[in-house]
This record gives structure tokens, C-alpha cells and sequence, in this order.
């Protein structure tokens, strides 16, 4: 029996009067949510330290907590959160600044979020350790070692706070138009950080839009990969990393993408990763994310309904195979 735990990221949206919102507009719509995950097989649940708060008043009122929401979806049915989110240092042009004191800010804010955290489930947090890689490229374009080295600077001081003072594993989650995109520099990121301290969280969709195989960085990684987020892309980055303010939104030749496992034409290979997570005896949870489902006239339901049959029928039987 193979022993891994599937939870869902949390970009639900819903269709209302208002047009597409969150599920959070009304405890009603997040009951329903909530409940959906629990029928399609989901046990964890994956959301964004910002959401939190907002849960919990929606769920406790003014004196809400990250506890009283975490008791909620257990009563509905779910085990616990598995992890939070931030991505607000995406935004962030100076982190990799060695000087700067945006240093101490970034690791006081983290220090706000796990305290907040405090008596939750919660024992990952994930981040994106890099801005844009437009903020962090010299004037040819290319990411230097001194960058890099400061980066890890700052996610050893993160990191180590966390584990030291609230037992939670800092994790990095790398986005295709980010700094740390390219198979050599996140080498040296992972060379030049803690491995006590620093981890890594594999994103499929986000490595392979930017040319990578998650499976070369699992493999080099497999002893510090906290989870996965299996989303599937149709498209690899011509260049698209490089546009300022927002790469994603702004690409000229894709207007989605991100897809559920499972949708189909993707070009995720999953069966080979969850070779290597059988390889690699795995053990954890592994989150389906499929953000940017209503852009083409679908409803989260469906495409979170996909992606958790696929795996149950076709990943999740990878792991319990037989060796010959």
C-alpha cells in the first residue's frame, strides 16, 4: 500500500450573480465546496496564508483563528490543511539585494503568517523564493552567482526560523517566469541553501513551461521535496519569462496556461514522475492545482473532479505496482 495523501490547492471559484468569485463570499458556498473536495476523495487542503484570515472570520467572526477553521473542514470531512501559500515576494524586485533591509521585512512577515498558524496542521510552507526574473537578471539578461547566493541567504534565515520556532519546512516552489527558472541555477540555489532548513516543493506545469523535467529536479531533490502540485501545461515559454510587469498574464502566444492532470494533450509526463516518487519510496501528500480553469467555460468542479480520477485510476496505481 502505498503511502501518500492527496490534498487540493486552493483556487476554487465559483460562478454567481456577481460573476466568478470565491467560494468565501458566503459559509454556504464554502460548505459546498468544501464537501465536493471530501466526495471526490480529497483529504488535505492546501490554501494561501492570506485566505486564512479570512476563513477563519468568515467561519469564528472577529475572533475567528486558523484553529477554528481547520476544526470546520475536519467536521466536514477533510484531515487538516496541509500547507499555506505566499506569494507576495513575487512581487518583490529587491529581495535579492544583499543590503537591502527588505531582508528582515520578508522574514518578519513569514514570522506573522506561522505564528498565525500556531495549532494548525499545517507543517509546509511553501513560498516562491525568486521575484520576476526581469528584477533579478543583469544587463545580459542572465541571473549572476551573486544573486543566487542571496537568495539562499535569505531563504537559510527563513527557513531556520521556521523549523527552529514553529517546526514548519520552508519550501520553495519555482515559477517559470521567476529568477530561479533554469535547471543549472536552481542547482546552485539548492547547493548554496541548508538542506535542514531549505526544501523543495515540485510544481510540474510551472518547471516545464520554462524547459525543465520536474523529474531531473525531483531526482536531484527527492531526499528535500516536501510535495507536488500536479497541474499539466500545453505550452513551454518562447521567451515570455522576460516581460515586465507580469510574464504570465502578458505572453503574446498563451492565453491559459495551466491545465488539470488528466485533461488530456498536455505535456506533463506524470506516469514518469510518479515512477520516480515510487523509485524514490515517497511518502506525503501531493496536491492537484489546476488554476485557471474558467478561462475556457469550465467549472472548478469538473476540472478538480478530472484531476482526482486521473490520479486514483492512473498515477495512484504507479505507486502500488508490484516490482518484477
Amino acid at each position: 500500500m502505498n503511502k501518500v495523501k492527496y490534498s487540493y490547492m486552493d483556487h476554487w471559484e465559483i460562478q454567481t450573480p456577481r460573476g466568478l468569485m470565491s467560494p468565501m463570499v458566503r459559509k454556504e458556498s464554502l460548505e459546498r465546496f468544501l464537501k465536493q473536495l471530501v466526495v471526490m476523495g480529497y483529504e488535505g487542503l492546501d490554501t494561501f496564508a492570506m485566505k486564512l484570515p479570512m476563513y477563519a472570520r468568515l467561519i469564528g467572526g472577529e475572533k475567528g483563528t486558523a484553529v477554528d477553521f481547520e476544526h470546520y473542514i475536519q467536521d466536514l470531512g477533510l484531515e487538516c490543511m496541509t500547507s499555506m501559500f505566499r506569494d507576495f515576494i513575487g512581487y518583490n524586485p529587491n529581495e535579492h539585494v544583499w543590503e537591502h533591509r527588505c531582508h528582515d521585512r520578508i522574514l518578519e512577515k513569514y514570522r506573522q503568517d506561522c505564528e498565525y498558524a500556531k495549532g494548525t496542521g499545517i507543517k509546509t510552507f511553501v513560498v516562491m523564493p525568486s521575484s520576476q526574473y526581469f528584477w533579478c537578471m543583469d544587463e545580459k539578461g542572465e541571473i549572476t552567482d551573486d544573486v543566487i547566493h542571496a537568495h539562499a541567504d535569505l531563504w537559510n534565515r527563513v527557513g531556520k526560523m521556521m523549523m527552529e520556532d514553529y517546526g514548519i519546512y520552508l519550501s520553495c516552489h519555482h515559477e517559470f517566469w521567476s529568477g530561479l527558472r533554469d535547471l543549472e541555477v536552481i542547482k546552485k540555489f539548492y547547493a548554496w541553501t541548508d538542506p535542514k532548513y531549505v526544501y523543495y516543493f515540485c510544481d510540474t506545469a510551472q518547471h516545464v513551461i520554462a524547459g525543465v523535467d520536474p523529474v531531473d529536479v525531483y531526482d536531484m531533490l527527492a531526499d528535500r521535496t516536501r510535495c507536488f502540485h500536479l497541474k499539466d501545461t500545453r505550452n513551454t515559454d518562447p521567451g515570455s519569462y522576460k516581460i515586465p510587469p507580469d510574464a504570465e498574464c502578458l505572453a503574446k502566444d498563451v492565453n491559459r496556461w495551466f491545465y488539470e492532470a488528466g485533461s488530456g494533450k498536455g505535456l506533463c509526463d506524470f506516469p514518469k514522475l510518479f515512477e520516480a516518487m515510487k523509485r524514490h519510496n515517497y511518502c506525503g501528500w501531493i496536491s492537484s492545482e489546476h488554476d485557471k480553469a474558467e478561462m475556457e467555460g469550465k467549472s472548478f468542479s469538473d476540472c478538480t473532479g478530472v484531476s482526482m480520477w486521473y490520479v486514483k485510476n492512473v498515477l495512484d496505481p504507479i505507486l502500488d505496482k508490484e516490482e518484477k
